[in-house]
């Protein structure tokens, strides 16, 4: 007996009473996933709807824009849909032309998932649906920051095409308080969705040192008194540096913002912020 099935193989293993039975798992997902995936609904991408899904579950998902497919995904045992979504949430927030509240999510958590490339799946399936859809997914969007040298490297397309917005206003915990340098520094770096990097002190080991213990400048400068109402980075980064020696200098790029005693030539810079 030797045939075959949509989802299974049946050998003959040429003993009485005994039979080889295996189901084609990667075969059943391509013929039902996308399936399982347009019959779900969107759900907003916000964290309360990403912490009502289960704790580590993992599989495939898809984030849209106005209900159209830009991004689909996978998760595993270490990042299950809670850890993924949430670092895309926090990578949509504050960028231009992107509103968040357009942007939705369907998860599809899958119990046998093994080493399934559940994301090409979903890729080659969407795609053949509709060409212009998934936009994001060769686009540098939810990768992690390059690391070493990073301002040197070009930005990513995502990155370069909505890039943060530092006139946003932030609703910040320092707002009417006279505070200093290093702890409006300390704040913006815990509450912005992008990095935002300040020189420090070197170290023993001439390292630099941690970034919340700063640098003598922020710690020395004089006290900042800041607005009863919300302001923006750009509004707070200016005020830092109006008490700051001279010599320091912000640099704004598509995707982060640097505060350091320099004036290197960035080339992937948008521009720059000194004290006026």
């Amino acid at each position: 007996m030797d045939f075959d099935t949509p989802a299974a193989h049946v050998q003959d293993a040429d003993l009485d009473g005994y039979v080889e039975y295996e189901i084609d798992v990667e075969k059943v997902l391509r013929q039902e996933l996308p399936g399982v995936v347009d019959s779900a609904a969107i759900a907003p991408l916000t964290l309360d709807a990403i912490a009502a899904l289960p704790a580590k579950a993992k599989g495939a998902y898809v984030l849209f824009e106005d209900g159209h497919p830009v991004y689909a995904g996978k998760t595993d045992t270490r990042h299950g849909f809670r850890s993924r979504l949430a670092k895309h949430h926090n990578t949509i927030q504050d960028r231009q032309g992107l509103d968040p509240a357009r942007i939705g999510f369907k998860a599809v958590r899958i119990m046998v998932f093994s080493n399934f490339d559940v994301e090409a799946i979903l890729i080659k399936a969407l795609r053949e649906k509709d060409p212009t859809a998934l936009r994001w997914n060769f686009s540098g969007f939810g990768s992690n920051d390059p690391g070493h040298n990073r301002e040197a490297q070009e930005p990513a397309d995502f990155d370069k095409e909505r890039p943060i917005d530092i006139d946003k206003l932030i609703v910040s915990p320092l707002q009417g308080r006279l505070v200093g340098v290093l702890e409006l520094l300390l704040s913006l770096k815990d509450q912005l969705p992008y990095t935002f990097r300040y020189e420090t002190d070197a170290g023993a080991n001439g390292r630099p040192s941690h970034h919340r213990l700063g640098h003598a400048d922020h710690r020395e400068a004089a006290p900042i008194q800041l607005p009863d109402q919300p302001f923006t980075v750009r509004q707070a980064v200016q005020w830092a540096l109006e008490v700051l020696p001279s010599g320091w200098r912000a640099t704004i790029f598509p995707d982060r913002v640097i505060l350091y005693r320099e004036a290197t030539p960035y080339p992937y810079a948008r521009e720059h912020l000194t004290a006026e």
